[in-house]
């Protein structure tokens, strides 16, 4: 009867734990706060107006659940102004083919970060190599968890320009040294972890401050006014020798014995 008891406890545990899943309540595991004081100082040296050009893209894994609490890296960064953000999944991928390729037609000041998580990852890289296909430049690609990507052309598109690689412990695979990239290792977390690390909060802080830093900082001059030097003067008031005169006053006689031609009505016929 026990052991019973015990089960239907064990059970009723799994089914809460699923529930919570289910309703999207894990990323609490890798909780993301606030913007620290430094991250949001850095992103204000750079006006809004540059840190709008840049068009970040988050691809999630294989976590329908959100595990990694990859939203909550996004919405780290918006409150650090980059308001421009793309989060999807991995079927998502060639939706954001079609708006990179927009976005670069109609901005030509435009900067791309992609960021992939796990296999999410991968599809960065297959979104980034598509772009250089259409010579469109990135100006950052950031694998979190990218396991099975390995230091071959394949997985650094020539098209790309900055590549950073943070693993974690804690799977199959251990991911490789990409040579030419930032590579940064976590050992005191899991894979899922490494999206919300702190140390992942401020490499982005500090990449995207410089990718939104190369973006053309274009001042509007108010409008000046030039002056027509070849206008006529005004001309000059004449006194006259009788007195003052109301110029206004143009109904009353101009001189003695003058008067205004009346105005007559003419009468209509009929």
């Amino acid at each position: 009867m026990a052991r019973n008891g015990r089960r239907l406890l064990s059970l009723a545990s799994v089914s809460s734990a699923l529930c919570l899943i289910s309703a999207g309540c894990m990323p609490f595991l890798h909780s993301v706060g606030q913007p620290v004081q430094e991250h949001l100082a850095l992103s204000a040296c750079i006006p809004q107006t540059a840190r709008n050009h840049v068009h970040i893209f988050f691809i999630h894994g294989m976590d329908p659940f959100d595990w990694a609490n990859l939203a909550g890296v996004r919405d780290y960064v918006q409150e650090l102004g980059y308001i421009k953000t793309h989060y999807g999944q991995i079927y998502h991928t060639w939706e954001f083919e079609k708006d990179l390729r927009q976005i670069h037609h109609d901005d030509p000041d435009a900067r791309f970060v992609l960021i992939g998580f796990s296999f999410g990852a991968n599809m960065a890289r297959d979104l980034a190599r598509d772009a250089g296909q259409e010579h469109i430049p990135i100006d950052l690609l950031v694998y979190l968890g990218g396991n099975t990507l390995k230091d071959c052309p394949e997985d650094k598109p020539e098209n790309v320009v900055h590549i950073v690689n943070i693993l974690a412990t804690g799977c199959l695979w251990n991911g490789d040294h990409l040579e030419g990239a930032d590579n940064i290792n976590y050992g005191d977390v899991w894979h899922f972890g490494s999206p919300s690390h702190p140390k992942t909060l401020d490499v982005l802080a500090e990449e995207l401050a410089k990718v939104a830093g190369s973006v053309p900082l274009v001042i509007r001059q108010p409008p000046s006014w030039h002056f027509n030097e070849e206008a006529p003067t005004p001309r000059p008031v004449v006194q006259q020798t009788d007195g003052p005169r109301d110029e206004w006053d143009f109904l009353k006689p101009s001189g003695p014995g003058e008067a205004p031609p009346p105005r007559v009505m003419k009468k209509a016929e009929d």
